[in-house]
């Protein structure tokens, strides 16, 4: 036999076993899995959520979107899933909960699901003809990441860890239609409906970048514009940004990690973590107050809370006051969960009691109070709980005692009412996440009520 032939003949039988090995050794995750959770989704029905499994440590060849519910027992039903292209990197919604957009780092793109049904009976799935395990995926730049929808919702804009790109995404013919250029290591986007313009926040630069998208007669036009943080202590990591409660002020979890002489993270007892209050004023980033915390912080979720009082009332501490009050003096309480969640729900009763004894049923006004702020802090096993109006940390959730380990990351928090909702926090590593309710008004604010694992 000759060389020619058996190098062939090698060749068609390497070729043959591998088709089948790949066909055959395909690893599927099993219904409902809790592998690497990186996002939730809570529906305005207050009883039915979404996770993101996202497999990011390959444990199969999938991750998969889990639909859950809170049956009237408040036990945690599962309700049907879908594979997802793995590595999934985070998702997002649209207003009428009705599709579901997830990126994959591993594939490069978004894939797109719908959710059909009601309340009580929601399903997700794909359109009807898909072939295979989820639809062609919409490749884009490197390692997708975080994504917003615009206003109108016609598009969606997708950024990129790897290099920093943004990736404009248009709906209806399901196509990138643009791609611009941001700061490397994005992890957050969000849009801003007050000014139109979204904000994105960088684990590489210390910079937010404000994001000008718009459909103009002859094109759609991206704008970057690049904002320092100007903060007293040197770094350049912010892993998370949200909005407040009433759209004026935004916040970010900062973390000193930057060592001058290395230029690499630096995690140590000399790292300043911080929690920013920041707001944009004529296209330019103004620190409105910061508040210290310890830990090595992780993502970020806000829960606004207000109360029933009058609209001329002066005692109502609101986020403006406590802005004017920290300027002279910044407080962190480190008391214990149950004696900071008293002395919450006090605050609220206490503004209701004084605004009921001076004013008419006319007269009554539901007035923001403030924003509850969630921040995870993986290495020291806890939630930080910030009180907005008071720019201090109040409570916190401490993992340490627990029998098992939980280094809490990923987070979501879900508004029902002026003083209740539910928090969802993800133990990234650990495989497992916790359901908690939150009622200002009850003697226990915070109550673990599920576990998903």
């Amino acid at each position: 036999m000759s060389k020619i032939f058996r190098f062939l003949l090698l060749t068609a039988f390497t070729a043959a076993f591998m088709s089948c090995d790949s066909d055959t050794k395909l690893i599927y995750p099993p219904d409902g899995v809790v592998n690497r959770i990186t996002d939730f989704y809570f529906f305005d029905d207050g009883k039915s959520f979404i996770y993101l499994s996202s497999n990011m440590n390959r444990k199969y060849d999938f991750g998969e979107l889990v639909l859950m519910e809170i049956d009237d027992e408040g036990d945690l039903v599962f309700k049907n899933s879908l594979l997802v292209p793995s590595i999934a990197g985070k998702m997002t919604v649209s207003s009428d909960e009705k599709d579901i957009f997830v990126t994959t780092r591993d594939k490069h793109g978004v894939v797109r699901a719908k959710i059909a049904g009601k309340s009580g009976s929601y399903r997700l799935q794909y359109d009807e003809g898909t072939k295979g395990d989820y639809p062609d995926i919409l490749k884009t730049k490197k390692e997708p990441y975080a994504l917003a929808l615009n206003e109108d919702e016609s598009k969606l804009m997708v950024t990129h860890v790897l290099n920093g790109e943004l990736s404009v995404v248009d709906l209806k013919d399901w196509k990138v239609i643009k791609t611009s250029k941001l700061k490397f290591g994005v992890t957050e986007i969000l849009y801003d409906k007050n000014s139109g313009y979204f904000l994105a926040s960088h684990r590489s630069s210390g910079n937010i970048s404000l994001i000008e998208a718009k459909d103009t007669l002859e094109d759609f036009v991206v704008a970057v514009k690049e904002l320092p943080i100007d903060l007293p202590t040197k770094g350049f990591d912010v892993r998370s940004i949200k909005q407040s409660g009433d759209g004026e002020l935004f916040y970010a979890v900062f973390q000193n990690t930057y060592n001058e002489d290395t230029y690499e993270y630096a995690y140590d007892e000399d790292t300043a973590p911080q929690i920013v209050t920041f707001k944009i004023e004529d296209k330019k980033l103004k620190i409105v107050k910061t508040l210290t915390v310890s830990g090595n912080l992780g993502e970020m979720a806000v829960l606004p809370y207000s109360s029933e009082t009058a609209a001329d009332d002066d005692d109502t501490v609101d986020d403006s006051d406590a802005a004017e009050e920290s300027d002279e003096e910044e407080e962190t309480d480190d008391a214990d969960v149950s004696e900071n969640s008293v002395e919450t729900r006090d605050t609220v009763e206490e503004t209701a009691d004084d605004s009921d004894a001076a004013e008419t049923e006319e007269s009554k006004t539901s007035q923001r109070i403030g924003d509850l702020i969630f921040v995870t802090a993986p290495t020291d096993e806890k939630v930080i709980i910030i009180d907005s109006a008071r720019n201090s940390v109040r409570d916190e959730i401490s993992y340490k005692d627990d029998k098992k380990e939980c280094k809490p990351y990923q987070i979501y928090a879900k508004s029902l009412s002026n003083t209740t909702g539910y928090l969802l926090v993800s133990c990234f590593q650990n495989d497992r996440a916790y359901l908690y309710s939150i009622d200002l008004m009850s003697e226990e604010v915070i109550k673990k009520i599920g576990v998903l694992e």
